[in-house]
């Protein structure tokens, strides 16, 4: 059965609440200040059964105007509005103004009621419904069914009731993305069971028991029991007016305007890209940088309006826009909101959100504002594109990068395989992804590191792996970082060689003082043999001359001298000949001694732990109690 939320909309003391009570026999006025001054103040509730067994909410909103902010509470979760009129006293100041709101939030069906008709004569009361149509032109109520009723003799709710049953079976069913979302509008304790949360879930099933998430704060809770129009159910639906008892959280630890939802379904922000609209009859110009009161959902905050195409907005106008808030929220695509000037207070316009994660943007930025019509009018492929490319740098996840926008999931995976098809998104590793412009910014960096590196050092084989991970400075780290080195490497604009990264296309330009400086290292370390001088003193044997100290290091790179640890190194060939000699004797013992090997080779001891120490360390040995064996099976070698 579809559900359906039906909001009271219209001026002060035309009967909205009285209309409510003689359509489902409960008065919607709970506190005893509003039963006194005869006034709606908070948010009502209700619900009304059809003859078709469907059942229904009602929310009943204020009319006064010093409650607005109360009524935009209510009206963020309608499917369908009653615009009340009274017969006795025509279109009033909230008639107009709830009127707007509506019509901002997107409420897009429903029904004109005038009531107190046993107040007036039948001429006045088609004056009064005359009126009532010119209002309404140019909006969702245009074509509306007008129903007058009298609560005080029950004219016309019958009528009433068979006009809402119709007007609900015409409403779309609400779409379920896998996630819920109940914007919070009260919240207090109940002897015995702790606190409770209402709202209107606007998207996805609730069940009893389960984990959620309480925004914009993100702390968990857990949903101990649900309860729909009074009674406790195991789910409750998109649609309905609902009450939750959070087990963990105290009445003073949550507010309204807060929401309830499925846990990392929601990413608090301080600012919204918007579609701002200005409402026609209103009197305000909204200048860049005007404070301003922003309603969305539940919720109240004070913000900035900063205009991205104008400096100034008029009646009537609308522009996109980004709202700098004071405090954090959470919002999705699509959602509405609603503005009031910041002093007087009065609705001046609305709009839709485009962005509910945004980066701060400058004004009158043609890349920018193209973006913004992309994420407002564009398809989904598009948006999906729009949004990996935005994410440039942070390497978010497709499946956080759907939320954060709100993509349609199921149409995901086809869309990414389009995009990959074009070569316009390139799959990195699991669910991350990146456009191809940046892995281009990524080409260009890595090129230009490298290119630097060899200038400076041109002697060496190429930067090491971990240096250049380091300079690109990738900030989620090295699997994504290799996962692009891997691309590069496969298009062959780098090459790799013994973890040493270059350009594919560099290699080593000996010059004739180099040569000399190679047979004169070469020489020095074959006649030392397993007695060289450390390499502190060697090289400052040779201190000033930068160019030997690049040739002794593309020597260690290119393995023909072997670094055993900071004190010192030897030729490869003798490197080979200490392995053999290793090999040979343990091929007649169960183990080696630092003294036998140190008299096999005619070294000195510290030659023969520097020798003994690398093996292990390069997995070539193991050490053990007794003394040095060779690594067991399966272990690599490394020469």
């Amino acid at each position: 059965m579809k559900h359906v939320i039906i909001g009271s909309a219209g001026h002060v003391d035309h009967g909205k609440t009285c209309l409510i009570k003689a359509l489902t026999g409960i008065d919607t006025d709970r506190l005893q200040e509003e039963k006194k001054r005869g006034i709606t103040i908070e948010l009502g509730f209700a619900y009304l059964d059809f003859a078709n067994g469907q059942r229904v909410g009602i929310v009943d909103v204020p009319g006064h105007e010093k409650f607005i902010k109360n009524m935009l509470a209510g009206a963020g979760g309608m499917d369908l509005a009653m615009l009340v009129v009274a017969a006795d006293e025509g279109v009033m100041p909230q008639t107009v103004e709830h009127l707007d709101i509506l019509s901002i939030l997107g409420v897009s069906t429903g029904v004109l009621v005038i009531t107190k008709t046993d107040l007036v004569e039948e001429e006045f009361l088609e004056l009064v419904k005359d009126d009532v149509r010119k209002l309404v032109q140019g909006t969702f109520l245009e074509d509306a069914p007008v129903v007058p009723v009298s609560v005080y003799s029950g004219e016309g709710l019958e009528k009433l009731k068979e006009v809402l049953q119709h007007l609900c079976a015409l409403l779309p069913e609400r779409k379920d993305n896998g996630t819920f979302r109940l914007p919070i509008d009260r919240v207090f304790t109940l002897k015995g069971y702790g606190t409770i949360v209402t709202g209107t879930l606007l998207e996805g099933q609730i069940k009893r028991e389960r984990e959620a998430m309480l925004y914009p704060k993100g702390c968990s809770v857990r949903m101990r029991s649900i309860q729909v129009h009074s009674c406790d159910e195991q789910t409750a639906y998109a649609g309905q007016r609902v009450a939750v008892n959070i087990s963990n959280k105290k009445k003073e630890e949550i507010q309204k305007g807060d929401v309830l939802a499925s846990k990392d379904s929601m990413f608090p922000t301080m600012m919204l890209d918007v579609r701002l609209y200005l409402l026609k009859h209103t009197d305000r110009i909204v200048k860049n940088g005007n404070r301003v009161h922003v309603f969305h959902g539940t919720k109240e905050v004070l913000g900035k309006v900063i205009l991205l195409e104008d400096d100034e907005r008029k009646a009537g106008e609308s522009g996109y826009a980004q709202l700098r808030l004071e405090e954090k929220i959470v919002a999705r695509r699509g959602d509405r909101f609603v503005i009031r000037f910041y002093s007087p207070v009065e609705t001046v316009g609305g709009g839709m959100i485009i962005d509910a994660c945004p980066c701060k943007h400058r004004r009158r930025d043609m890349k920018t504002l193209q973006a913004l019509s992309v994420k407002e009018k564009g398809s989904q492929k598009e948006r999906l594109e729009l949004a990996v490319k935005e994410q440039w740098g942070r390497f978010l996840s497709i499946s956080e990068i759907v939320i954060r926008n709100s993509l349609d999931h199921s149409s995901m995976k086809r869309n990414i395989e389009k995009l990959c098809q074009e070569k316009r998104l390139i799959h990195l590793h699991d669910e991350f992804y990146i456009h191809r412009e940046e892995l281009d910014y990524y080409r260009r960096k890595t090129v230009k590191i490298l290119s630097e590196f060899h200038r400076e050092f041109p002697l060496q084989e190429g930067m090491s792996k971990e240096a250049l991970r380091s300079k690109l400075g990738i900030d989620k780290g090295t699997l994504l970082t290799d996962c692009i080195l891997e691309i590069l490497k496969e298009k062959k604009v780098i090459r790799q060689k013994n973890q040493m990264m270059s350009k594919y296309s560099f290699c080593v330009k000996l010059q004739e003082d180099d040569s000399a400086y190679i047979k004169e290292i070469t020489e020095f370390y074959l006649k030392a043999g397993f007695a060289p001088l450390s390499t502190e003193v060697y090289m400052q044997e040779h201190k000033g001359t930068k160019k030997f100290r690049a040739v002794f290091t593309s020597l260690l790179n290119k393995k023909t001298l072997i670094r055993l640890n900071e004190q010192y190194c030897i030729h490869s060939i003798y490197y080979q000949q200490a392995q053999k000699a290793f090999e040979t004797m343990i091929s007649t013992k169960d183990f080696v001694i630092l003294g036998e090997y140190r008299d096999y080779l005619s070294c000195s001891r510290k030659m023969a732990v520097a020798l003994l120490e690398h093996f292990d360390k390069i997995g070539f040995t193991r050490k053990t109690k007794e003394g040095r064996v060779l690594k067991e099976k399966g272990g690599k070698r490394h020469e």
